[in-house]
């Protein structure tokens, strides 16, 4: 399993995170996969790290399919390509929550399949030098790529659960994982083998099974728990998510969660949100522990684990992508 790291600390700066980028090259790890969700804009943080990266693959998990077109999908991501040179730029494409594309962006969440499917399908179509598109959803006419991608661009799907996995195995380079524990791995690479066969296709070889991994690095696990529970509850509040959960083996917590959530009682999400429950989506506590965890996760079969270290500063960042690289 490749380490990498995805560069989305809680409160540190675009350029601090550049930095943790450089860092994360000079230690070793393999890539850097950026996230959007309401801090730095994803393409930008990219360009930034490649222009001041040799090595690093790049990455984002994961963009909405629903806030940009392919058209400039495909724009972002050749751009990005082409400061990277012959390295890998990987883009997944997700469907987000009906919360943040309904209150943030004022964009459609449903029909989230077949949008996430026709984004991918298009933007690679566009990527390949097409012009055009037409899907159920997603359309696009007369568009012409003026300038091409100069090295690998694999386009991923960010999924949870067994349907959108399923998109992942019928269009999917790859697939961007998310908030699970390395037991149910194995269950979903199933699910992403069983939509590749419906598709009556095989996957290629560089399909790539990816997790963005929650890392709290503290010596008070009890209070790292806390910090889990106030970032990721809210989360579990969401009906796709909430979906997720019960999937994964919590039912009773997801039910409480969903009617804590829709009442606005965060101490009753957080309740919900046992030890056991918090120890399964994130990985808290000693460089040591956290080390087991990873081991965990490449035998259940993760490819690269992205790892969102969540700590007071970048310094403290810095020095955990140390110790876990050793």
């Amino acid at each position: 399993m490749d380490l990498a790291i995805s560069p989305s600390t809680p409160g540190l700066s675009a350029a601090e995170l550049v930095e943790l980028c450089v860092v994360a090259e000079d230690l070793g790890y393999a890539a850097a996969w950026t996230a959007e969700v309401a801090g730095p804009g994803t393409f930008a943080l990219l360009g930034a790290v490649a222009a001041r990266t040799r090595r690093l693959d790049l990455g984002v998990a994961v963009v909405a399919a629903a806030t940009r077109s392919p058209a400039l999908l495909a724009m972002e991501a050749a751009t990005v390509s082409q400061l990277l040179g012959d390295r890998v730029m990987s883009l997944g494409i997700g469907s987000s929550s009906q919360f943040i594309l309904d209150a943030w962006h004022a964009a459609p969440f449903d029909p989230a399949l077949a949008r996430v499917r026709e984004t991918v399908e298009a933007t690679r179509v566009l990527l390949g030098g097409g012009r055009e598109y037409r899907g159920d959803v997603v359309r696009v006419s007369r568009f012409a790529l003026s300038t091409s991608p100069s090295g690998p661009v694999r386009l991923c799907v960010g999924a949870l659960g067994p349907a959108m996995l399923g998109i992942a195995g019928a269009v999917g380079d790859g697939v961007c994982l998310n908030l699970m524990p390395p037991v149910v791995v194995p269950r979903q690479r199933e699910a992403v083998a069983a939509g590749a066969a419906r598709a009556g296709r095989a996957l290629p070889e560089h399909f790539s099974v990816m997790a963005r991994l929650h890392v709290v690095p503290t010596t008070d696990v009890a209070a790292g728990r806390s910090m889990v529970r106030a970032a990721f509850g809210p989360y579990f509040g969401q009906p796709v998510y909430n979906r997720f959960l019960a999937w994964i083996g919590y039912p009773e917590e997801a039910g409480a969660i969903a009617a804590a959530f829709a009442a606005g009682n965060r101490d009753g999400v957080a309740t919900a949100m046992h030890d056991r429950l918090v120890d399964d989506v994130a990985l808290v506590g000693s460089p040591g522990r956290i080390r087991a965890r990873l081991d965990e996760y490449a035998a259940a079969g993760l490819d690269v684990a992205a790892l969102n270290v969540i700590a007071g500063s970048a310094a403290e960042v810095a020095e955990t992508l140390g110790a876990l690289a050793s």
